[in-house]
């Protein structure tokens, strides 16, 4: 879902207490001023893509990475319907599918901090490539339905494992925005593949859907060689160098109070957030966006050839396209809105073009192209509302509150992405697939109203 941080200006608080260190190099860290400093003194402190040599390596396998965790977001929507057939199983039981991934997201979340201070940038790429190569070897052996959800779960905590990783170490480089960027596009190219080969190697070449793990799992063979050969010198006492070091001190005791005091600011900082209204405003515009975001992704496909009798390829075209037009409108829309300045009415004015094409989705029911259309467009004005939020939450929240609070918005919109297309799928269940429209319909008005809201909240700091 969507994981890119704020602009450079807005991230300056986070990035005086970024841990930069242990991706530098083998044994090598790297200390980040937290003064009255300048934003040269800070940046000249940050790691660099090209120095030493092997980041370059590591950020080129991040990259790859990415295309992989990328793919694997986009296969569920491509292949819920062939599961349906498969396993001759209903929408609800289906729509697990969806919820599953987000347990091992949890787990990962949960697990990330212990594993890179014990096992460091090694261990997670390890693991996390590992439960990718495993989950997709898995669902190539098709198993049970049950199994196959438990599989999912493993893939889940393998995404959540790199995403964060990779995320954490590019968003505290120099130059950051820029490379993020680029592995969010690679994200987003990794996404958009994903359904076209699904649909392609089902529909046109008559696959059953298991045969396209073939083609996962030699993608995260790769991916756990390019992690294991480029991170193999990332250790985990590396990255727990600047926690154990003594700080404000000469001996152990000062350094070890200062750490305790360290702690308390943390969680405090964490009360202080959870307490504050409009952390939970920007909060909760993120946790149904993310919802809207993957509930399209995951059921359109679905929507497509169950109501409207498209074909599966065809339908499979519409997935990569909206998909293709997401990541082009993260890129193009987000460089338009630091152009113009004007966030707040901007940011209103996608969400409104994004209930513009969704409702003529909605009502204009025989024609491809227009549908084709629309959910295309539909991807490009969401594109940049994730990083949009994020930027006004920091600007909305205190700088000690900055951590704090997006760690918060960042794990509720990893449960809105999973827990909003579980409903859909419960809810056609019921009442049939075509309940997605008018479902859809109200989550977008839902996240107008709640930009609307935070612009008022923002009106004096933003």
């Amino acid at each position: 879902m969507s994981r890119i941080l704020p602009s450079d200006d807005a991230t300056n608080p986070l990035l005086r207490t970024a841990r930069v260190g242990p991706v530098a190099a083998a044994d090598e860290t790297c200390n980040v001023p937290t003064g009255a400093h300048s934003n040269g003194h800070v940046e000249a402190s940050l790691v660099k893509w090209n120095e030493p040599r092997i980041n370059t390596w590591r950020v080129l396998a991040t990259f790859f990475s990415f295309i992989i965790v990328g793919a694997n977001d986009g296969t569920y929507g491509a292949l819920v319907h062939y599961l349906g057939e498969y396993y001759s199983i209903d929408y609800a039981i289906l729509s697990l599918v969806f919820l599953s991934p987000c347990i091992g997201y949890t787990v990962a979340a949960l697990g990330n901090s212990w594993l890179h201070a014990h096992f460091g940038q090694r261990g997670v790429a390890l693991l996390g490539s590992g439960c990718h190569l495993l989950a997709y070897v898995s669902s190539a052996l098709h198993p049970p339905y049950p199994v196959l959800v438990l599989i999912f779960v493993l893939a889940g905590l393998g995404n959540g494992l790199l995403d964060a990783a990779w995320n954490v170490w590019i968003g505290g480089m120099a130059d950051s925005s820029r490379l993020m960027g680029f592995l969010h596009g690679f994200y987003g190219l990794g996404a958009a593949l994903a359904p076209l080969t699904a649909t392609s190697l089902i529909s046109r070449h008559g696959q059953p859907w298991y045969r396209y793990y073939y083609f996962m799992a030699a993608g995260a063979f790769l991916e756990l060689l390019a992690l294991t050969a480029t991170f193999w010198s990332a250790r985990g006492s590396v990255g727990n160098t600047l926690d154990h070091a003594p700080e404000h001190g000469d001996g152990d005791g000062e350094g070890i109070r200062h750490r305790q005091r360290r702690g308390g600011v943390r969680d405090s900082a964490l009360i202080q957030s959870v307490r504050n209204p409009a952390t939970w405003i920007i909060c909760l515009f993120i946790f149904i966006y993310s919802g809207v975001e993957i509930a399209v992704a995951g059921w359109i496909f679905e929507f497509l050839v169950d109501q409207r009798g498209t074909s599966s390829l065809q339908a499979g075209v519409v997935n990569f396209l909206y998909w293709a037009g997401l990541t082009l409108g993260r890129v193009i829309l987000g460089f338009l809105t630091n152009y113009l300045r004007a966030e707040k009415s901007t940011v209103m004015g996608y969400l409104l073009a994004c209930v513009a094409c969704h409702s003529v989705f909605s009502l204009v029911h025989g024609s491809f192209a227009v549908s084709v259309t629309t959910v295309t467009l539909l991807g490009f004005f969401l594109g940049p509302l994730f990083p949009e939020s994020v930027i006004a939450l920091v600007h909305l929240l205190p700088k000690e509150l900055h951590i704090a609070g997006i760690g918060i918005a960042v794990t509720l919109g990893s449960a809105g992405g999973c827990v909003f297309p579980f409903i859909i799928g419960a809810l056609a269940n019921v009442a049939g697939i075509g309940v997605l429209p008018l479902v859809i319909f109200v989550m977008l008005v839902s996240c107008s109203f709640l930009w609307f809201l935070s612009a008022v909240v923002l009106k004096r700091r933003y």
